[in-house]
């Protein structure tokens, strides 16, 4: 009887090149880790100088990345493609392959029910908002695998406070080296072994070598910040999605390679993360310009901060997110697509806004004809939401 080997790598983490017989030379880990902490610090500065708006455009962009990192890790190849509809309740979520462990609904639910507890306010209050808004899995039961995801995010914070350490300096390369090896070490994190399965073709033993499901490292991204706070690296817990792969954890890597992957890895997280500051910078000069007329708690910049920052929402959503009426998702959408900051969309029989970035450059022809009217709108709608307001407080007192 004959026996072949055929290889399914799909979706496998691609085993690294540094693996070798000598470990990386130390001065190719120094430049390493020297460019990874520069990029840690100037991280650090730039949230440090956010305004309020530029924060919460941040938060939601930061949560996007987040998720679909996550989904992305934890085997669902569609992600990105599934997700603006999934979130909308208007398809099904990302397709479940032999190499996920749970379901995607399960994933996101865990992320955003801890990250709504964040102790940073921006953060934990984008987290509860596209939490109100979504639509993931609306007419899905729980169900027993669930509770995986759940423990995957309670361990990863274990692990955290145990890879720290005191009077360490502020860097975290020595902290994410006992973290790898805690991570390692772990069964519910440590990379699995690629299955085989033998298969009869007529008088022929078939040998076929699968990827082997993927572990929920998603859960040690989402919680890392909580060792780069704690030797000093960041002053703000953020989640670092992507920099945990099953690729760092190969046991045939060297000392010195491992740490050389870490830092690339983390260095390249820390990038775009920096490139979320700029957009969050870029997108609120645009609010200021076409928005700024308005009162800091009107409606159509919460609604805006979302469509630009996570993904494009139905009537209903911007209800349940923001505290509107039905008839006041009609005023805020009429007046963004006036103003050239969102358009309409339909999908499947639900209305969509979907939001739009002028060029700053862009000027209308007739600031009476094309300025005016968006503004009017969103100013009379704006005056109108306080007339309301005042009137609920002057009703709900004890009189």
């Amino acid at each position: 009887m004959q026996c072949f080997g055929i290889h399914y790598t799909f979706g496998m983490e691609r085993f690294h090149p540094l693996a070798a017989d000598t470990d990386a030379p130390p001065e190719e880990l120094a430049l390493a880790q020297g460019e990874c902490a520069l990029a840690l610090g100037r991280l650090d500065g730039l949230l440090a100088g956010l305004t309020d708006t530029e924060k919460r455009l941040f938060c939601v962009g930061l949560l996007r990345e987040v998720l679909l990192s996550a989904l992305a890790q934890a085997g669902f190849a569609d992600a990105e493609h599934q997700f603006n509809a999934w979130f909308a309740g208007l398809d099904r979520g990302p397709q479940e392959t032999p190499l996920t462990a749970c379901s995607a609904y399960a994933v996101v639910r865990a992320l955003l029910g801890g990250l709504s507890h964040h102790p940073w306010e921006p953060l934990a209050d984008a987290a509860q908002t596209i939490a109100l808004a979504a639509r993931f899995g609306a007419d899905r039961p729980m169900q027993a695998e669930d509770a995986l995801a759940d423990d995957a995010i309670g361990r990863a914070l274990t692990l955290m406070e145990q890879a720290g350490a005191d009077d360490e300096p502020p860097l975290p390369f020595a902290g994410l080296a006992r973290l790898n090896a805690l991570l390692r070490a772990d069964p519910l994190f440590a990379p699995l072994e690629r299955a085989v399965q033998i298969r009869s073709l007529g008088n022929r033993a078939v040998a076929i070598e699968q990827a082997a499901p993927r572990t929920p490292l998603w859960a040690a991204d989402a919680s890392l910040g909580r060792l780069l706070t704690a030797c000093g690296a960041w002053q703000l817990d953020l989640p670092c999605p992507g920099v945990m792969t099953a690729e760092t954890l190969q046991p045939q890597l060297w000392p010195g390679e491992r740490a050389l992957v870490s830092a690339r890895t983390l260095h390249a997280t820390t990038t775009r993360l920096a490139e979320l500051v700029a957009k969050a910078r870029k997108r609120a000069a645009l609010m200021r310009e076409q928005l700024g007329h308005l009162r800091s708690s009107a409606r159509a910049p919460q609604v805006w901060i979302l469509l630009a920052g996570f993904a494009p929402l139905g009537l209903d959503q911007m209800t349940s997110a923001c505290g509107i009426s039905r008839r006041g998702t009609y005023a805020i959408g009429d007046a963004l697509v006036a103003a050239r900051m969102a358009r309409r969309e339909t999908v499947k029989g639900k209305v969509l806004l979907v939001a739009e970035e002028p060029r700053r450059d862009w000027q209308p022809a007739s600031l009476d004809q094309a300025t005016a009217l968006p503004r009017a709108a969103l100013a009379e709608f704006d005056a109108a939401m306080t007339d309301i307001d005042q009137l609920l407080a002057r009703t709900s007192g004890p009189g």
